[in-house]
């Protein structure tokens, strides 16, 4: 599907759990996936 082609997702905590869950979602959505994880 191609919902959001087109549009940028600016993802922060995107590495592991719910962000990562999201930013795959949004990437089968059609998103460009920009993610950001501290790692700390």
């Amino acid at each position: 599907m191609t919902v959001l082609k087109n549009k940028v997702a600016l993802v922060t905590g995107g590495a592991t759990g719910v962000g990562r869950s999201v930013c795959i979602r949004l990437a089968k959505e059609g998103a460009s996936v920009i993610l950001n994880y501290s790692g700390v």
